[in-house]
């Protein structure tokens, strides 16, 4: 996989962290007041993630950076 791909990869993500993060702002209404706080925390660090994401090119070795960050962000955020 060609380095530069995972600024793609990063790209996707971040439009799926805002859009998850607005929904969650604006849309999100649960029952137990404590998931909004849980769909928070996961916004933000799927968020900071994904800024981490950016720098997977210029690392030594880019394709085991960004997939353990992405595999990171679905395991935890997406859960």
């Amino acid at each position: 996989m060609d380095p530069r791909e995972w600024y793609k990869v990063a790209a996707i993500s971040g439009v799926a962290a805002l859009g998850l993060g607005t929904y969650g702002a604006h849309a999100f209404k649960p029952q137990n007041p404590a998931y909004k706080d849980v769909w928070h925390t996961a916004s933000l660090y799927h968020l900071v993630h994904t800024a981490a994401l950016v720098a997977a090119p210029i690392t030594k070795h880019p394709t085991v950076f960004g997939g353990l960050l992405t595999t990171r962000i679905l395991a935890f955020s997406g859960t």
